[in-house]
């Protein structure tokens, strides 16, 4: 089964990327942070085997191809959920199987949370989800466009996925939930971050907040 991990990112610009980190960061920290970042999710991507297909905003199209693996592919679409789904279909519609759509928040994810989102995608009406802390979610695995889900959806809030179980369930989408994880969006995520870094994990990350003086930022 041919396997596509679609990953949603931005170039990092300063005021264009993690603005939530503004303070206790200055915008060129954030962008800088949000560089380390997203090098260490498509080095992490690359390794897991699916195809890695990188969207970006038609603005940020030039990103430099050399930070990662994968063909780079511009995001269209009305909106968030109506780029989501573009990007699926397109998936699809290229001969992959299962797809699964990711961001580049969450450095310490474990790579076996993605694997169990391609795995448990029993049938072509099976969703799979993973829950996020801050009530979103950071993966969603498809084996078909299920536009149900995503038109006249809105996000960034509180509620992300639980509007989303509700239009599955509507549409009669069996759902299946992933581990829990948290995106690295604020203060008290960037806390938790350091206290889970370790030595073999997102080490672009690491080095950067060893090398920012971060810790007597967010005190």
């Amino acid at each position: 089964m041919s396997d596509a991990l679609i990953v949603f990112a931005k170039v990092p610009q300063p005021g264009a990327v993690k603005t939530r980190l503004c303070p206790p960061l200055t915008p060129e920290q954030a962008a800088d942070l949000y560089a380390a970042m997203l090098a260490d999710a498509l080095a992490q991507y690359a390794a897991l085997g699916p195809a890695v297909r990188l969207y970006l905003p038609p603005s940020d199209a030039a990103l430099d191809a050399s930070i990662g693996a994968g063909k780079t592919f511009v995001q269209k679409g009305d909106g968030l959920g109506a780029r989501m789904l573009r990007a699926f279909a397109e998936t699809f519609a290229a001969g992959f199987d299962r797809a699964v759509i990711v961001g580049t928040d969450h450095p310490t994810l474990p790579s076996d949370f993605l694997g169990l989102a391609f795995d448990e995608l029993e049938t072509r009406q099976t969703v799979t989800l993973g829950p996020s802390d801050d009530g979103g979610f950071y993966a969603m695995g498809l084996r078909e466009p299920h536009p149900a889900l995503f038109l006249g959806m809105t996000y960034s809030h509180d509620r992300v996925l639980a509007d989303t179980l509700d239009r599955a369930a509507a549409a009669d989408l069996p759902v299946t939930l992933l581990p829990p994880w948290y995106d690295v969006d604020d203060a008290a995520s960037l806390e938790r971050l350091r206290a889970d870094l370790d030595a073999n994990a997102a080490p672009r990350t690491k080095a950067w907040l060893a090398g920012w003086d971060v810790p007597s930022a967010v005190e």
